[in-house]
């Protein structure tokens, strides 16, 4: 039996929208609500051979049926009794081919349409799992489930049902993790990341990562990150408030949307490195994905990135990263390109430049210097005209150069 409880927080409306949830009148307002939630489960598996998997999984979940005080009746969808089913297949060594189908019975809902009228759709997901190793696998899959928690995975995407991507992680601490070498010395200064161009090396198991933030012009950003394995690290915490010193006239719909007046941009993430000299590869690479979104306005965006980084010899590394913004606004892709120069043996020259490939294209460029005053911590000092160092401001540019100062912890 599986059994959960979950803290649930969501919002509708703002200064320019009206709530989903204000069904009396017409007037603008974000309403915001938090509450608890929880599912239970009795999953049955049968494993017919050693290729083949199969599940029956009935259960319940709690949500709430109506909230705030400006619905009509029910503004929202209740509990829900469901029945699921699926299969693991297992088509190649470390590789399955996953699928589940499950049916919601009532008496609550899992959909509504643009006239929130309520009412119950199936949910499907067809994907492929691959186990990288015994501590870390990764799930991608085609859905219409919307949430990712025991108690809001039985939910579609609201006021729609449409087919959407997904991509999981697995996660079991005590499996056996990939082998990689010890940094060197010159290659830990590189470890502790850019300033707006990533790059592709991760610390090691165990290690967490602190970054902070702050410039002239008032940008203000936090990441924290813990590396689960040897070759994934975890952000769980990466916040950023931008300014307003924007120029809008290419982008606004951009800034007024994810980079409002009073915006506060939350984002979790992961990050899975591919290749390494530590494992004996000729070069870095990573591939790191984030969401996250403003919580003035309500709205997210997906970012995804592509880091490599080469070691040309002991005094010269490289970086380029390919990154792709998503969001239902508008979707667009740039790249990054940073150099690595080793004055000293802790002292480090970092040019970076970003540009972004689309029909009102931005173009932004920092210098940094960084000084590793002791091992596993950092200080960049450096001179920029990009938004800002958080996913999205590192494609957009300003309108003028701000000083900025980023201190940089591994422990």
């Amino acid at each position: 039996m599986v059994s959960t409880l979950e803290y649930w927080r969501h919002a509708s409306g703002s200064e320019n929208t009206k709530s989903i949830y204000n069904q009396q009148n017409n007037s603008y307002g974000k309403d915001k609500f938090e509450t608890i939630v929880g599912a239970i489960s009795l999953p049955f598996s049968k494993k017919f051979n050693d290729n083949l998997t199969v599940l029956i999984v009935p259960g319940i979940s709690f949500l709430p049926q109506k909230l705030g005080s400006k619905g009509i009746g029910k503004n929202a969808y209740g509990n829900n009794f469901y029945l699921g089913s699926g299969f693991v297949l297992n088509i190649a060594e470390d590789i399955d081919l996953l699928f589940s189908y499950t049916t919601p019975l009532g008496p609550g809902n899992n959909y509504f349409n643009s006239e929130l009228k309520y009412s119950r759709k199936s949910i499907y997901s067809l994907g492929l799992g691959w186990n990288i190793n015994p501590k870390i696998g990764i799930e991608g899959k085609i859905t219409n489930s919307y949430g990712s928690s025991p108690s809001t995975g039985l939910l579609t995407i609201p006021s729609d049902n449409r087919a959407l991507y997904s991509a999981n992680i697995i996660y079991k601490p005590y499996g056996e993790d990939t082998f990689i070498k010890t940094l060197n010395e010159r290659d830990k200064l590189i470890s502790h990341g850019g300033i707006t161009v990533n790059n592709a090396l991760i610390p090691e198991a165990g290690i967490s990562q602190i970054n902070l933030n702050y410039d002239s012009k008032g940008n203000l950003f936090g990441f924290y990150g813990y590396s689960l394995s040897n070759i994934f690290q975890l952000e769980l915490v990466n916040f950023g408030s931008f300014n307003k010193g924007f120029r809008k006239n290419n982008n606004a719909g951009l800034y007024s949307t994810y980079l409002s007046e009073d915006n506060l941009n939350y984002r979790l993430g992961g990050k899975f490195l591919i290749f390494s000299p530590q494992k004996d590869d000729l070069f870095w690479m990573s591939l790191r994905t984030s969401v996250g979104r403003n919580d003035y306005t309500n709205q997210g965006y997906l970012f995804a990135e592509l880091l490599n980084t080469f070691r040309f010899n002991d005094k010269v590394a490289f970086n380029l990263s390919p990154k792709y913004f998503f969001s239902g606004i508008e979707s667009f892709g740039g790249v990054g390109v940073s150099i690595y120069i080793n004055l000293l043996n802790n002292l480090q020259l970092i040019p970076e430049i970003n540009a972004s490939i689309k029909k009102d294209s931005d173009f932004n460029s920092s210098l940094g210097l960084r000084y590793s005053y002791l091992p596993g911590k950092s200080i960049d000092l450096y001179y920029s005209n990009a938004g800002g160092i958080q996913d999205l401001g590192q494609l957009l540019e300003d309108k003028e150069y701000r000083f900025g100062i980023k201190l940089n912890f591994l422990y």
